[in-house]
C-alpha cells in the first residue's frame, strides 16, 4: 500500500512483505554447511578405494618380509662346504649362505644378505661379510675363493626398504636390491640351544629379551638354533580421513627408534608381523626334527595350490637320507599324495582348494618315524595355510601373473597394452583379457574406468565373470556387466546414451539378461574422470553397478537407484541391475572392450563370505 505524506509525495508502507539482510545470510550459511557436509560425504566415499588398496599392499608387504626371512632362515647352510652358515647377524641385519638350486655349488646369489636401510646413498653403519662362493664359476668352491664385502646402510629414519645385497664375482662391490617396502622397523632376535637369548652380553628387558642395539661375534654365529623377528609394515600412503591418527611407540634401542624420536603419531597405518623361524640344519630336539613349510602361503588368486615340503633333520641338524615314508594330513581342501618318500632329507605334496568358501584356513601335518637308540620315534610338525582370494592389481608395473589375452590376436602382438599406470586396448575390435581367477565362485570384482574421449556409437567396456579357462570354446560362456554407448551422435557428450547391461556371452552371442538406460539428466559420463564398474556374484545372484566414483556407491538393490538427495546424505546417482541365472557357477575374471578410447586401472577381486 502507498500513502502520501503533508508535501504530496509518495512514501512505501514498511509494512510491505520481504527478505531481510540477516535473513539471507542465515539461509546462506545453512546451505553452505549442508554443501560442506554432501561434501564430506562424497570425499569420504570417494577415498575409500585408496584407502583399500593402501591398507592391502601394506598387509602384503608384511607378509613377503615374513616369508623372505623365514626361507633365508630355514634354509641356513643347506648344502655348503666351506665358511660359515651364518656370516654376520644384528638386531635389524642378517646374512645366510644356502644352496638355493641345490646343484651342490653355493654362487655369489646365494648368498643372502638382508638389511633394513634407506634409498638414500649416505651410510650411516657398515658391516663386513667374507662368504665363500665359486668365483671362477668352475663349479666347486676351493678354499682360497673368499674375500671380506663391506656392506653400506642407509640408516636415517622410518620408513625403511629391506633390501638384498648381493657380493659381485669381480670386484669387492655390493649390488643393493630392494625386495619389500614400507617397512616401519625390524627387530630380529637370536636364541641358543637353550633358548637362551644372544649375544650373551647383551642387556635384558623383562620378558627375558636382548635389548637392542646389538651385533653377534663370529663364534656366537655358530651357535644360533632359533631367530625370532618382528616387523612393523607401514601404508604407502597417509588415511584420506584427516582425523585419523595412528600413535605408538618404537622398541627401546631398536633401529627405528635409535634414527629418530622414539614414538610417532601420524596418519600412517601401521601393522606388526612377527615370526619363529629356526635353520634346517640346526634343531634342539633330542633326536630330529621335520620341518614344514607351504610356498606360497597365503595363497591368494588367481592361485588355488600351494606346494608343502617336509624336511627331516637328526640331532647333528644333518638331513635324514633314510628311505622313510612320510604321512601327510590337511583338516581342508586336498592334499596329494598322502604319503611320500624322503629324498635327501626332503619330500613334497601338494595342497589345493576348490574356492567353495571364500577364506580358509588349513591345518598341514606331516609324520613319520625315526630309529632312535633303537626304539621307534614319531616325528611330528603341523603348520597353517591360508587361502585367501583377494587380488589387486593397480597396472602400476605392468599385469600380475594370470592375465591372458584372447587368443585371437595376432601371433606376436598384443591387443592390450599397460601405459601410464593403466590398461587398455590397442585397437578397435571385440578383445577379452582375462584372469586366472576361476576357481572362486562367489565374489566381488570392480575397477576404475576412464575414458579419454568421446565414444562411437556401440563402444563398451565391460567385466567379466564365472568366464572358461578356454575362450575359444563357443559352448563355454560367461557373463559380463558392460556399459555401451548406443546414442552418441555429435560431438556434445551431455546429449550421449549409455546402457548398463547383464549379459550371458556365448561365443559370438550375446544374451542380455537385464538392461537400464543411464539417462543423461542422472548420469553424465565425463573424459578425463573416474567411474568404477562393479560386478558381483553369489550363487545365481548377479549383480552390475556403474557410478562416479567420488560419489556413493549406488545400493545393490536396483528399486534404490538413481536416489534423490536426502540431506544430510547425498544423491546416489549410480545405477544398479540384477538378475539370477546358474549358467555359470564359477570361472576367471577379466576385462573386455571393442575400443582404445578407454582403460581400466585398480582392479580388485575379493571373495564374498
Amino acid at each position: 500500500m502507498k500513502m502520501k505524506n503533508k508535501t504530496g509525495e509518495r512514501i512505501f508502507n514498511l509494512g510491505e512483505k520481504g527478505f531481510t539482510l540477516i535473513e539471507i545470510m542465515t539461509g546462506s550459511a545453512i546451505a553452505i554447511l549442508l554443501l560442506a557436509l554432501v561434501s564430506g560425504i562424497i570425499k569420504s566415499q570417494g577415498n575409500t578405494f585408496s584407502r583399500q588398496l593402501s591398507l592391502n599392499q601394506m598387509e602384503t608387504n608384511g607378509r613377503a618380509a615374513v616369508d623372505f626371512l623365514s626361507r633365508s632362515i630355514q634354509n641356513a647352510g643347506y648344502n655348503i662346504s666351506r665358511g660359515s652358515r651364518f656370516l654376520a647377524a644384528s638386531d635389524h641385519y642378517i646374512s645366510t649362505v644356502f644352496d638355493e638350486n641345490d646343484d651342490g655349488v653355493i654362487q655369489n646369489d646365494e648368498i643372502i644378505t638382508l638389511s633394513v636401510s634407506n634409498v638414500a646413498k649416505q651410510y650411516t653403519e657398515t658391516f663386513t661379510i667374507s662368504p665363500h662362493f665359486d668365483f671362477d664359476d668352475d663349479g666347486q668352491v676351493d678354499s682360497i675363493e673368499t674375500q671380506d664385502y663391506e656392506v653400506g646402510l642407509a640408516l636415517l629414519g622410518p620408513p625403511f626398504d629391506i633390501y638384498q645385497f648381493i657380493p659381485s664375482k669381480t670386484n669387492s662391490n655390493i649390488v643393493k636390491n630392494a625386495v619389500v617396502r614400507n617397512i616401519d622397523n625390524l627387530v630380529i632376535r637370536y636364541f641358543d640351544k637353550n633358548n637362551s637369548p644372544l649375544p650373551e652380553e647383551a642387556g635384558l628387558d623383562a620378558n627375558g629379551l636382548a635389548i637392542p642395539p646389538y651385533t653377534l661375534s663370529k663364534a656366537e654365529l655358530s651357535q644360533i638354533r632359533k631367530i625370532e623377528f618382528e616387523i612393523i609394515a607401514r601404508s604407502s600412503d597417509e588415511d584420506p580421513n584427516e582425523k585419523f591418527v595412528d600413535s605408538g611407540t618404537y622398541l627401546l634401542g631398536s633401529i627405528a627408534a635409535q634414527s629418530g624420536s622414539a614414538s610417532y603419531s601420524d596418519r600412517y597405518h601401521r601393522r606388526i608381523f612377527k615370526a619363529v623361524s629356526s635353520p634346517r640344519n640346526l634343531v634342539t630336539a633330542p633326536f630330529g626334527k621335520i620341518i614344514l613349510s607351504a610356498n606360497p602361503n597365503p595363497i591368494n588368486c588367481p592361485k588355488n595350490e600351494t606346494v608343502v615340503t617336509a624336511n627331516l633333520v637328526s640331532l647333528e641338524g644333518d638331513q635324514v637320507s633314510d628311505e622313510l615314508e612320510v604321512k601327510f594330513n590337511a583338516s581342508g581342501g586336498e592334499i596329494s599324495p598322502k604319503m611320500a618318500w624322503l629324498s635327501r632329507g626332503e619330500t613334497t605334496t601338494a595342497l589345493s582348494y576348490d574356492w567353495t568358501s571364500s577364506i580358509l584356513t588349513t591345518t598341514v601335518s606331516a609324520s613319520t618315524q625315526i630309529e632312535f637308540e633303537g626304539k621307534k620315534i614319531a616325528i611330528y610338525n603341523a603348520i597353517p595355510v591360508t587361502f585367501d582370494g583377494q587380488f589387486l592389481d593397480d597396472f602400476d608395473a605392468g599385469l600380475k601373473p594370470g592375465w591372458i589375452e584372447h587368443p585371437k590376436s595376432s601371433p606376436g602382438s598384443s591387443r592390450w597394452i599397460v601405459e601410464g599406470g593403466k590398461y587398455k586396448t590397442r585397437e578397435t575390435g571385440d578383445s577379452e583379457s582375462i584372469n586366472g581367477c576361476e576357481y572362486l565362485k562367489n565374489y566381488e570384482v570392480l575397477v576404475n574406468i576412464q575414458k579419454s574421449t568421446n565414444h562411437a556409437e556401440g563402444d563398451y567396456f565391460g567385466l567379466i565373470v564365472r568366464s572358461p579357462s578356454d575362450l575359444n570354446n563357443a559352448t563355454s560362456g560367461y557373463y559380463m556387466v558392460r556399459v555401451v554407448c548406443f546414442s552418441c551422435e555429435g560431438t556434445n557428450s551431455s546429449n550421449h546414451r549409455y546402457r548398463l547391461e547383464l549379459v550371458d556371452k556365448q561365443g559370438p552371442y550375446d544374451s542380455v539378461l537385464t538392461s537400464v538406460d543411464l539417462e543423461p539428466s542422472e548420469f553424465s559420463f565425463l573424459a578425463g574422470e573416474d567411474y568404477t564398474l562393479k560386478a558381483i556374484v553369489t550363487d545365481d545372484v548377479l549383480i552390475g553397478k556403474f557410478w562416479k566414483s567420488s560419489e556413493l556407491e549406488p545400493s545393490d538393490d536396483p528399486a534404490d537407484t538413481p536416489k534423490p538427495a536426502d540431506p544430510p546424505e547425498p544423491a546416489r546417482n549410480g545405477r544398479t541391475i540384477e538378475i539370477s541365472n546358474s549358467s555359470y557357477s564359477q570361472g576367471k575374471i577379466g576385462l573386455a572392450s571393442n575400443t582404445s578410447k578407454n582403460t581400466f586401472d585398480n582392479l580388485v577381486v575379493k571373495p564374498l563370505s
